[in-house]
């Protein structure tokens, strides 16, 4: 029964994390007159900071910890690898591509304490995989990722050649990269869910998962789209927006339909 809870615990922790967020931004908003800045990442230089990092961080840890279906965990898993790299790799300053010198040695430590982390979980992983408490391919996929990423990330943020262009080095904005990255891999964790668990999911789960994973794709495209050509216009805004609520959707569905159900098999070493 423990395990049941905790699931129901993370699960329900994922729901608050958005609704904290958009609570955070909504307040943030009347204080300025009901003026909306160009994103819900824009916030970051805002009085919401706090909760917009904090919830981020907090949602990459409940994703690691919540264990889904075989690939669905592993999924869940890798969009943890870029929950945390969207609190900490701010976007440009109002729709600029450049972040405030004051902010950058925040942004760097930031990035040293993520590659740290990601180092310490991919020895744990490995001493865990080859004591036969985790999946190797589990390891492989996700650890292969974050490894890919910090590597990524130590080379732009700290190379004596790159690093001045930080966090936009080739006109790239990371933030951008890192929001994508983690819907992208949102996105298809409900069709994975409908596909690996088709006949005990009833029929008004599946349509709601089928218009989670269609609404993420459209609000992504519309992010991207809005971001390259005119990331002031608020198209940004609403793609971020349609996005985080799609995530809340996601997650009280999924806490609904599984909220007596046991652990998964996935957590086993296989």
């Amino acid at each position: 029964m423990t395990g049941l809870r905790t699931h129901r615990s993370l699960r329900l922790a994922l729901v608050a994390v958005a609704v904290a967020i958009a609570a955070s931004v909504l307040l943030q908003v009347a204080a300025d007159g009901w003026v909306l800045l160009p994103s819900i990442s824009d916030y970051f230089y805002s009085p919401a900071r706090g909760v917009f990092v904090g919830g981020l961080t907090a949602a990459a840890v409940a994703l690691l910890a919540l264990s889904g279906r075989d690939a669905e965990s592993i999924i869940l898993d890798v969009a943890a690898v870029f929950a945390p790299l969207i609190a900490i790799i701010p976007t440009g300053y109002r729709g600029q591509p450049f972040v405030p010198a004051d902010v950058l040695p925040t942004v760097r430590n930031g990035v040293g304490v993520y590659i740290a982390m990601v180092v310490a979980l991919l020895v744990l992983g490995v001493v865990l995989a080859a004591r036969g408490e985790v999946a190797w391919r589990r390891v492989v996929v996700v650890g292969g990722t974050a490894g890919a990423v910090s590597m990524a990330l130590a080379i732009l943020a700290f190379a004596p050649t790159l690093s001045g262009a930080f966090p936009f080095a080739g006109g790239v904005n990371l933030h951008l990269v890192a929001t994508v990255c983690f819907f992208a891999m949102f996105a298809a964790i409900p069709l994975v869910t409908v596909l690996s668990s088709a006949e005990r999911t009833a029929r008004v789960f599946r349509r709601i998962y089928l218009a989670v994973a269609v609404a993420i794709v459209i609000a992504l495209v519309l992010t991207i789209v809005a971001g390259v050509v005119r990331p002031e216009a608020g198209g940004v805004l609403l793609g971020e927006t349609a996005a985080l609520a799609a995530f809340a959707v996601f997650w009280t569905t999924q806490t609904i339909e599984r909220w007596r159900d046991a652990d998964p098999p996935s957590i086993l070493a296989a």
